[in-house]
């Protein structure tokens, strides 16, 4: 089960279970934060006129509700000031940390230990420096950003490897318009050449309208992708040095 140290804050969204209901109140406990309960009165409930609460809420029922009072440990929820936006933004971040702690449990087993003490060492620091533990591994993507967070170094090895073959990476695209002009006798295959070399340095080749064409590249990692676009956008530049009129235009 996904957990968090310390206590939720005053507005904080929280998955909660119902333990008990009351004629005019239930109990819920905070799934992410070990031995913590929050109260729901029946006005907080639905924002309609509630008659019998059993109608909106029974024992064992998961919900998404919003802290709404913190005082000396009392923690008092509303589930009727939490949209559906906001229910699914919630739910989406819970599973996706219900995924990335599975990840977190296989690296501890790595290195001989169990899940709570793998919190302990690294998982709360993941949570507390990249909101959470799922974004914590999406981070390990980026190369050097573990690193300035301060992450235990024997973990980050490990965390990368998983991130990398479980977490979906976005992937970049880099767009330049490229104007070729020749005139030389053999101008066409010149052109062709060119093309050639861009197509040699990964770049895809699309025809627009003598004489420009739009050259792309995709790749997951942005900032190792934009030094290889910049340098196969030169690559073709020197090809065409003393050969043909070569511009180069980035598209933003």
């Amino acid at each position: 089960m996904v957990r968090r140290r310390g206590m939720p804050t005053q507005g904080e969204l929280v998955v909660c279970t119902i333990t008990k209901v009351n004629p005019n109140s239930a109990f819920a406990k905070l799934d992410e934060y070990d031995n913590k309960e929050g109260m729901i009165h029946i006005s907080e409930v639905s924002s309609g006129w509630v008659k019998d609460i059993r109608n909106h809420v029974r024992t064992g029922q998961q919900f998404i509700a919003k802290i709404t009072r913190l005082e000396n440990n009392n923690i008092s929820l509303s589930i009727k000031k939490v949209d559906k936006n906001q229910e699914n933004f919630k739910m989406k971040e819970y599973r996706l940390s219900q995924r990335a702690e599975k990840l977190l449990e296989i690296a501890a087993k790595q290195i001989g230990k169990d899940l709570p003490k793998a919190y302990e060492e690294v998982g709360y620091l993941l949570q507390e420096a990249f909101g959470s533990l799922y974004e914590g591994f999406k981070a390990a993507l980026t190369p050097g950003a573990l690193e300035k967070k301060g992450i235990p170094e024997k973990w980050i090895p490990m965390i990368k490897e998983l991130a990398e073959k479980n977490i979906e990476q976005k992937e970049f695209e880099f767009r330049a318009k490229i104007f070729i002009n020749s005139t030389k006798s053999d101008g066409i295959d010149v052109i062709k050449s060119i093309l050639a070399e861009a197509q040699k340095n990964g770049l895809q080749v699309h025809y627009i309208a003598a004489p420009e064409y739009l050259v792309k590249m995709k790749t997951k990692n942005a900032k190792k992708g934009e030094k290889e676009f910049n340098s196969a956008l030169e690559s073709i530049e020197k090809s065409g040095k003393g050969r043909a009129e070569v511009r180069v235009e980035v598209v933003r």
